[in-house]
């Protein structure tokens, strides 16, 4: 989720009474400065000083937090947050924040509950419909997550973004021509949209043209260098073509670049099955599986991993949890090697 709201106070004279808030308000404009510059160690320090003048300053509380989320300390955030929350249960800025780091601590209920309260009250805000499709989306609730981009589409015509991820939704229900569309259509209003290349790629994967694959997710490498989630797609579109040593390294650099992403766990799972390393096969895939629930298509391949090394049993269970997510190919694989398959 990439919106956040930073507290903005705008600092103005005050009597010699009131010294002390014109200090607090000078540390977070100072902390907001560094932040933007992405100086870490200086903004902590100056929202730290603003917060020693006033424990329940909601802006500096707020800031901190983006502060700490903007290097990858999703918890710490959140606590930020929620004190701030403490001191002012209505601040609309900490409760949209906090959904955001809801969002990658996979805590996905509650930054839903968190973006639909504040929905309620800003009833008219696109941003708040996109982040809850981007949040419905991983959440695998197609349908809905497609129904909140169609009102941020609605709210903000222009908004490229919300056709990309909602072009995105339709692509994982299979949807594949409404996706292309949807994603025509964001590049028609932004030529540069690497995620809208991207998304193209994975369609052209689905329907098994992976020389075209290839092409789209190259064009968001060329777009933004290095993203991780594009390196890792396009190691996977290399697996489709067999290129195992191109698809490893593709998927090592994100890794690297990413060691949260689960989906690169289970590529690499992919990479370890299709190269005949099952045992590390398996272990990759079940990490891959508890580092993010909501994973594609991991219990299938996690399934095949377990039939070639002979342990049927584990298959069938493997399989039986993909076909429970309604993933074509689990179905495919219970119904054919495991007897009974149909009854889930």
């Amino acid at each position: 989720m990439r919106y956040f709201c930073l507290s903005l106070f705008i600092l103005v004279l005050l009597g010699c009474g009131n010294r002390r808030e014109v200090r607090k308000q000078q540390f977070l404009l100072r902390g907001n400065e560094a932040l933007g510059q992405q100086n870490y160690r200086e903004a902590g320090r100056f929202y730290e000083e603003a917060l020693a003048l006033d424990s329940c300053y909601k802006e500096a509380l707020n800031n901190q937090g983006i502060w700490l989320y903007e290097q990858k300390q999703y918890a710490s955030a959140v606590l930020s947050y929620d004190k701030a929350l403490a001191c002012d249960p209505g601040f609309m800025d900490a409760i949209v924040n906090r959904a955001s780091a809801f969002y990658e601590l996979n805590e996905l209920y509650r930054a839903l509950d968190d973006l639909q309260y504040v929905a309620r009250q800003l009833p008219d805000s696109a941003y708040l419909y996109f982040s809850m499709g981007l949040v419905l989306t991983k959440m695998r609730k197609y349908e809905d997550a497609v129904a909140s981009f169609d009102k941020a589409c609605a709210l903000d015509p222009d908004d490229f973004e919300a056709l990309v991820n909602r072009g995105t939704a339709k692509y994982y229900q299979g949807k594949l021509e409404e996706a292309k569309a949807d994603l025509q259509a964001a590049l028609e209003m932004n030529p540069l949209e690497a995620n809208a290349y991207n998304a193209l790629a994975l369609i052209a994967e689905e329907e098994g043209d992976y020389g075209y694959a290839l092409q789209q997710v190259n064009h968001a490498l060329e777009i933004e260098e290095g993203q991780a989630y594009f390196l890792n797609n396009r190691g996977f579109i290399l697996l489709r073509l067999k290129r195992f040593e191109e698809a490893e390294q593709d998927i090592n650099r994100s890794i690297t670049s990413d060691p949260s992403n689960g989906w690169a766990y289970r590529n690499k799972g992919i990479f370890y099955l299709e190269t005949g390393r099952l045992d590390d096969a398996i272990r990759l895939l079940k990490s891959a599986s508890k580092m993010d629930p909501f994973i594609d298509r991991v219990y299938y391949y996690l399934g095949m991993a377990y039939q070639r090394k002979g342990e049927l049993g584990k298959a069938c269970e493997a399989w039986r949890e993909s076909a429970g997510r309604e993933e074509k190919e689990g179905m495919r694989a219970l119904e054919e090697f495991c007897q009974g398959g149909s009854k889930l």
